[in-house]
């Protein structure tokens, strides 16, 4: 995963090797399978995804949240993805591992350094803003200013359309990942499968269906928990619907935007109680387990010595180049600041000063390099 002459040292980190498929390549090679000459279409990446060509729409679900390490232990509970389970395989989402930077990766076919989805929170204007949202910032096409895969489709006079609830139509992400593809609301799953099946029989080319439950259920309860299962087998059985109900010619792709972990409650430090944390920081942004850190001027070094010194082990830190390393080429090194904190076992480093209490408190968190947060599933339904 490495650029240039920069070389990554992160031992026990999940990072893709040179070549290996991620969740930039997956658009990519579903279009191929309908065809090859769509815009953003290729055929090398539906041959490393086992996609195989001759459909002519394609359907793309995406479940957040729901990693491959977490498809694996809790299959006992998802007997529709349990009779396909030999053929998921497990790629790579993007660095961080977190909803903004990945699903905009999907959207876009680019990496977060090209995006500036850098993460669910980055510094702007002497403030911290949330990249879901983007309220108060500039317009999402600005912010992140990559052409989507819909966009260069709508440009073909390829029409494709994005299936999820009303509320996310003008949100910041939606304008920064879909741009281009009609919102068609739709808030339960049954009414987004119902959706989906409708734009699919009226013959719309691309179809993008959304379920975000089991992340939420994951931040709010924990992954595990009654209701995160509860949200997982929901899910599972709406897509057995879905799948009974497809029309013929319908390449049908599944994946995620990342996994998630519970984190242990004792390790997670609050830079507002923690001196050697605070001094010299002007902003820390991203989230828990990747935490973007914003030194005063002339200070950064200092202050990341600092860091390394009091987190020792429980973080990777990478600052400089190394940034562009692990989140790609682009401007999005910049809007991370001096240096990055991923975070290593069950921790995290919060902000007090900026964060609520209900999310420095959520159970489920992601963002970081653990396979567990790192590694999603792609499968082929239909």
């Amino acid at each position: 995963m490495s650029e240039g002459a920069v070389t990554l040292h992160l031992p026990g980190a999940d990072l893709p090797r040179v070549g290996d498929p991620l969740i930039t390549d997956v658009v990519a090679g579903g279009l191929a399978t309908i065809d090859p000459a769509l815009p953003g279409a290729s055929a090398q990446a539906a041959a490393s995804l086992g996609m195989e060509t001759g459909a002519h729409q394609l359907l793309l679900i995406l479940v957040d949240g729901l990693g491959y390490e977490l498809i694996e232990e809790y299959v006992g509970h998802t007997p529709t993805l349990r009779r396909v389970r030999g053929d998921v395989r497990s790629i790579h989402t993007v660095v961080p591992s977190t909803t903004a930077a990945a699903i905009t990766a999907f959207g876009t076919g680019e990496r977060p350094g090209a995006t500036n989805m850098v993460g669910f929170s980055v510094a702007y204007r002497g403030t911290v803003m949330n990249l879901l949202a983007m309220e108060g910032g500039p317009a999402p096409s600005e912010w992140q200013p990559v052409p989507t895969y819909f966009e260069r489709l709508a440009a073909a006079d390829v029409a494709s359309a994005v299936v999820s609830p009303a509320r996310f139509a003008g949100s910041g992400l939606t304008g920064a990942a879909l741009r281009g593809a009609r919102h068609v609301p739709a808030e339960t799953l049954d009414e987004r499968v119902s959706a989906a099946l409708r734009e699919l029989r009226a013959g719309t080319p691309v179809v993008y269906l959304y379920w975000s439950e089991i992340d939420h259920a994951g931040h709010g309860s924990g992954v595990g928990s009654d209701s995160w299962i509860a949200n997982l087998e929901e899910f599972d059985a709406g897509l057995a619907r879905l799948l009974r109900s497809l029309p013929a010619g319908v390449r049908t792709v599944m994946t995620a935007d990342h996994g998630m972990i519970n984190v242990d409650a004792s390790q997670i430090v609050d830079v507002a109680s923690a001196p050697a944390l605070r001094e010299g920081v002007r902003i820390v942004a991203g989230e828990t387990r990747a935490v973007h850190v914003h030194a005063d001027a002339g200070r950064a070094d200092e202050v990341e010595a600092r860091w390394r010194d009091v987190l020792g082990e429980s973080a990777w830190i990478v600052s400089g180049e190394a940034i562009s390393a692990l989140i790609g080429a682009g401007d999005g090194a910049a809007v991370i600041g001096d240096f990055l904190v991923l975070a290593r076992g069950r921790g995290g480093v919060v902000d007090s000063r900026t964060q609520s209490a209900s999310a420095i408190a959520m159970p489920g968190v992601h963002g970081s390099l653990t396979s567990t947060e790192m590694r999603i599933p792609v499968v082929v339904l239909s």
